[in-house]
């Protein structure tokens, strides 16, 4: 019997995902493990491996087609089994049809309509006109003495229909000049815009920076880019020492690993730091879970199979969600500072800047240090500046003085 393909559940928050591409055909002989198609969900896009071999029968889900968890998206044959030993289902069949929003009702206002006792309407008019929201004093009555009938009521009911059916005016597109492109948006980077206005608007950001001398950390890291790639065959990054030594602020200043809910504020009992990382379609933040507790070389490894994953796009929905604070470096790309727009449902984000050598005073004199600016997101609502200095100032101490690690 034709073996379903359904649409996998990549996390326990996924509900559906979007078919982005067919990396096979229908005919095509498969082979388990090989990629069978790209899926795409609010967070991460995803290739998806054959579960077994055999041969793809009959394609269910086309392309940006929307499939709910678990619904029909392909059928896979074995040797011997023919095309018509598949069940006859159409194409697209489970396939999710994006509900519309209601059309607003003609009165312009969602309050529900209560007709008043003089006006001159029959029993079975007046209830079918309050149920459906209709606002009878648009209406003229063709019963007797201007009488509204249920008639003109389902008259009036019907030509809103068919008012609301039509497309909305939307103001002209701007003229194409000669080059120009216009990109649609894939589903995360829908999904980012969304979530980064929501953030703005909802949350009130605050900004702090602190400059921090990056040169005993730096050769901390230098001694332990040996042993730590004889052990666990991976390089040590900056990235790794920062989650360590942000993992162990978190832990000291608990209102900054914290959430606004409503009319409360929600302290996270884990420390679980999600990294910035670039991928093609914009940003994902893999998460270091309970990054306090690990050791340095643990935060490595995770570190550097999560920022695989991602860019392979193999991460799995629970491995991209759960962060309680981000961390974003762009020093990289040579920028010194910077402000970065909070991760919800956290209440603070760490943006990285460059490290540049410069003169700095120390006992009195000049010299040369490598420095760097971090820069805090506050949510202000969660806690004040006072608070994210302190934990700033723990980070500074951190990074100039690595051996308070230990304690």
């Amino acid at each position: 019997m034709a073996t379903q393909i359904t649409m996998p559940k990549l996390g326990l928050t996924m509900q559906e995902g979007t078919i982005k591409e067919w990396k096979k055909k229908e005919g095509d002989e498969v082979k388990k493990g090989e990629i069978l198609y790209v899926l795409e969900t609010e967070k991460v896009t995803f290739d998806v491996e054959a579960p077994e071999s055999g041969i793809l029968g009959k394609i269910i889900a086309q392309v940006n087609d929307i499939v709910p968890v678990g619904g029909l998206v392909a059928y896979m044959l074995q040797p011997g089994e023919k095309l018509s030993d598949i069940p006859e289902v159409p194409s697209g069949a489970g396939v999710k049809v994006e509900a519309k929003m209601p059309a607003e009702p003609v009165t312009g206002g969602a309050e529900k309509i209560t007709i008043p006792k003089e006006v001159r309407i029959s029993p079975l008019a007046r209830r079918i006109a309050e149920e459906n929201n209709v606002d009878v004093s648009t209406i003229q009555g063709s019963g007797p003495d201007g009488r509204i009938a249920k008639e003109d009521v389902l008259r009036a009911i019907e030509e809103r229909k068919t008012v609301t059916a039509k497309p909305p005016v939307t103001k002209a597109p701007e003229a194409l000049e000669p080059g120009d492109k216009i990109i649609p948006l894939s589903t995360l980077r829908k999904t980012i815009a969304r979530r980064m206005v929501e953030s703005f608007q909802s949350s009130p950001h605050f900004y702090i920076t602190i400059e921090v001398d990056t040169k005993e950390l730096e050769a901390l890291r230098q001694k332990l880019i040996p042993f730590v790639e004889q052990k666990a065959a991976i390089r040590l990054t900056f990235t790794d020492l920062l989650v360590k030594i942000v993992a162990k602020a978190l832990e000291e200043h608990p209102f900054v690993n914290a959430s606004f809910i409503g009319n409360a504020i929600k302290l996270f009992g884990q420390v679980n730091v999600g990294l910035a990382t670039s991928v093609e379609e914009g940003l994902i933040v893999p998460v270091i879970r309970q990054a306090n507790k690990l050791s340095l070389m643990e935060i490595a490894k995770i570190r550097a199979e999560l920022v695989t994953k991602v860019r392979e796009r193999k991460a799995s929905l629970e491995e991209i969600t759960g962060s309680t604070f981000t961390i974003t470096n762009i020093g990289m790309f040579g920028i010194i500072t910077g402000g970065a727009i909070i991760n919800p449902p956290e209440s603070g984000i760490l943006l990285v800047g460059s490290t540049v050598e410069k003169p700095v005073v120390r006992d009195g004199q000049i010299v040369i240090r490598p420095m760097m600016n971090l820069t805090l997101s506050i949510d202000h609502r969660v806690f004040d500046g006072v608070a994210g200095a302190r934990f700033l100032q723990r980070v500074k101490e951190l990074i100039e003085n690595p051996a308070f690690l230990i304690l």
